[in-house]
């Protein structure tokens, strides 16, 4: 639920619809539609008819629901939604720097056709996570990577289409310095 910045290889600096409401209800509990509409739009994160349809995604999703009171519609937060904003909160939490360690994090992956989507939302988590793509199956990272990144993987089947590689050393490493941090 991470949003992609436009600019090639910068990192997600705003969540998507679905993932700001979902984090807006936490902050907020129990907000009325015309609420998270002002808000998204004072933060200028959404549009009205982005927020519509992020909340008829949410509600299909079971991360929200909602109940009227008097004229207003109320949103609340399930605990499947609750449990959804701590893993988009960890999720910003990753992509924050931290001190880099001179070591790089490069995972290179072949996933069949018939896996797709889950080679799709591995990109997608990949972007999320922090990594940016140096070739259209190479990925790089320069952060030591939580054992609950490959425990995901794992649990979705495609962990044995991945190879993940720690380097201290590459030649012409100044590039992917720069690629990252600016340098």
């Amino acid at each position: 639920m991470l949003k992609r910045s436009k600019k090639r290889g910068s990192w997600p600096k705003k969540p998507s619809a679905p993932a700001f409401i979902l984090m807006a209800l936490k902050k907020m509990v129990n907000v009325p539609f015309d609420v998270l509409l002002a808000y998204g739009k004072i933060r200028n994160q959404y549009q009205p008819s982005s927020a519509r349809m992020a909340i008829h995604r949410l509600k299909k999703k079971n991360l929200v629901y909602a109940v009227r009171r008097g004229s207003k519609l109320i949103f609340e937060l399930t605990e499947e939604g609750e449990r959804e904003v701590e893993k988009i909160q960890s999720r910003f939490q990753k992509t924050k720097s931290k001190s880099w360690d001179g070591k790089w994090r490069i995972i290179i992956f072949d996933i069949p056709e018939k896996l797709r989507g889950k080679r799709d939302l591995l990109r997608r988590e990949l972007v999320g996570f922090g990594f940016r793509q140096l070739q259209e199956s190479v990925w790089a990272y320069p952060y030591p990577l939580p054992q609950e990144f490959r425990d995901i993987w794992k649990d979705t089947g495609i962990f044995k289409y991945c190879v993940i590689l720690e380097a201290d050393k590459i030649e012409n490493g100044e590039a992917l310095e720069r690629f990252f941090f600016g340098k």
